[in-house]
């Protein structure tokens, strides 16, 4: 990926996380955890080929369960 792509990218995660905070509040661990979360995600959704239209809300309702766990709100066992 050339710098410019890099750049690029960075800003579009950026924005997302801009996004995420302004529906769901700011991350309970902080901007960089967040940044390198959003990053996880994609990659990881990439991975399983999921399909463009869906890998945002995917990553919407992961980030509150993700919230929820930080907070101590969950019964997540994980």
């Amino acid at each position: 990926m050339s710098a410019e792509q890099d750049a690029a990218a960075r800003a579009l995660l950026e924005m997302f996380a801009d996004a995420l905070e302004q529906a769901h509040g700011p991350c309970f661990a902080g901007r960089a955890a967040l940044m390198d979360w959003i990053d996880d995600q994609f990659l990881r959704l990439a991975r399983l080929d999921v399909p463009d239209q869906m890998a945002g809300p995917m990553i919407n309702t992961a980030y509150l369960l993700w919230q929820a766990e930080i907070a101590g709100l969950s019964d997540n066992q994980e």
